[in-house]
This record gives structure tokens, sequence and C-alpha cells, in this order.
């Protein structure tokens, strides 16, 4: 995707060139245009194709650049990273094997769909807490807006297990669509 800036040609904007007269448009291109980034927190449950539903409702692909990031659990989460899973690994972690299998799955599911919906987007397994995950994600890409889920905890699950739609909403300098389907 390529820009092109059209301004008259009038010298207080650029000089006259060979090509272009006083009235003319004379055209000049620009750096491709900077896409707002937009952060969609999956967590690998049905849940995700509502929050691409919503990306699609919400964001337009000559506007919107989509950042999926999924954030695995540090115990379940294998060190040589989510496309080498050790024959070793496999045999000694099986829950934690299947776990990063499920969560690549779920990256690209999502990127598979979102390219469908003509947007450029990218994946990323992080290997942190869920919040502190969005929010790093979120401050390092300068997000225009994040997308995430809620779990519909009851009244001692919430004091238990905090939000944590509400710890990103309470941490980051954008705004936060949460689904709450």
């Amino acid at each position: 995707l390529r820009c092109t800036q059209l301004h008259s040609a009038h010298q207080a904007i650029y000089p006259p060139s060979p090509l272009a007269n006083n009235d003319r448009l004379a055209t000049r291109p620009v750096e491709p245009c900077m896409l707002s980034p937009v952060l969609i927190a999956i967590d690998g449950s049905s849940a995700c194709q509502g929050l691409l539903e919503l990306a699609r409702q919400y964001c337009q692909p000559n506007r919107h650049r989509l950042h999926v990031l999924l954030a695995i659990d540090a115990a379940f989460a294998l060190s040589d990273g989510p496309g080498a899973i050790s024959l070793y690994e496999q045999q000694e972690f099986p829950a934690a094997t299947e776990e990063q299998r499920h969560a690549v799955g779920a990256v690209q599911r999502a990127l598979k769909s979102l390219h469908g919906f003509g947007f450029e987007s990218e994946g990323k397994l992080a290997q942190d807490d869920p919040v502190a995950a969005i929010v790093s994600e979120a401050q390092r890409l300068d997000c225009a807006l994040i997308l995430m889920g809620h779990r519909h905890l009851n009244r001692l699950g919430r004091l238990l297990d905090p939000s944590i739609s509400n710890k990103v909403i309470d941490q980051v300098n954008c705004p936060v669509l949460v689904d709450s389907r």
C-alpha cells in the first residue's frame, strides 16, 4: 500500500517543478501510510471468534494493523519456542506440549481469519502473565485500541481471580473494547 499526497503546486507548499504548473495538481509519493495498531488479546477459547468479528466490525483494513497476542502461562511454555517442540519435551512435558500446540494453533487460526477479512496482521505468543503481556505489548505497539474478552466470573471467582480486563483497563492509556458475549 502506497499513499500519494496531492497538493496544489503553490510555491508555499512545494517549489514549482518542470512537470507541474500552477493550475494542475502535483503528486508527491510519501512513505507508506502508517496503519494504527490494534491489539487483539485472545486466550485460545471459542470466544476468540467473537473478538475477530469485533475487529472486522470496528476496524478497517486500510486504517488498522491487527496484532494477535496469546499469553501462555510460563509453567506451560516450552523454552525452544512455538515451532520447535523437541521429542524430549513431548515425552517429559506432555501437558506443556499440548498447551503450546493449542496456543500456536489458536494464533494461526486467528491470523488466517484476519487475512481473509483483508487485514494486515501478525501474531505473538508471550510467556508471561496475561495482564503483563497485554499491557507490555500495547505499550510497545502504541496501540490505538485493545480488543479482549471477558470471563463472566461470579463474585467469588472475581474475588479469587480478579478480572484480567479490569486490570488491563487500569494500566493502559488507550481504549479497551471488551467483548462480554
